[in-house]
């Protein structure tokens, strides 16, 4: 189950807010909550209340605990900007734009599927067996059993003598 929440027109860069998010993903939530409140950026306000928002859409409308939810995702998108002049240039508005970014920030959770990963431990035991997988490489060098070697290349030096 994936629950889904999103904050729109923040008003901080989004390139500032994409630095905050690196590491989130995989997490359990409550553990991506407190790592993102510890954080001394503004950006940290926007992405705790996101999270915060999503946790409570997942108990509210799907009747999911916070233990079972795992972070899949947290994309920052650009929003509009807002132009604005900077006195210093004149009248001339094309030279002094200053550009005040806004960002678009979409938290994605999902529930931990117990059946999931029970299903790919068995597929990772029948695999093992005590043996390692053979490729076609390992299988072409034990049919020849010696590998070729390559032929030493002339120096410069060695040219200069002979």
């Amino acid at each position: 189950m994936e629950v889904q929440a999103s904050a729109k027109y923040l008003r901080i860069s989004p390139r500032k807010l994409r630095l905050l998010t690196h590491g989130l993903v995989g997490l359990n939530s409550k553990k991506a909550l407190s790592i993102v409140s510890t954080y001394p950026q503004k950006g940290s306000l926007f992405l705790e209340k996101v999270f915060k928002q999503a946790i409570a859409n997942a108990k509210n409308n799907f009747k999911l605990s916070e233990d079972e939810l795992v972070v899949k995702s947290v994309e920052v998108g650009d929003g509009p900007s807002f132009k604005r002049m900077d006195k210093s240039h004149g009248a001339r508005f094309d030279r002094g734009i200053i550009q005040k970014r806004t960002s678009h920030l979409y938290v994605t959770l999902e529930t931990k599927n117990k059946e999931n990963k029970t299903k790919e431990t068995e597929v990772k035991k029948e695999n093992k067996e005590g043996k390692p997988k053979r490729t076609e490489k390992t299988e072409i060098i034990k049919k020849n059993k010696a590998l070729p070697v390559a032929k030493k290349t002339r120096t410069k030096k060695e040219d200069k003598k002979g």
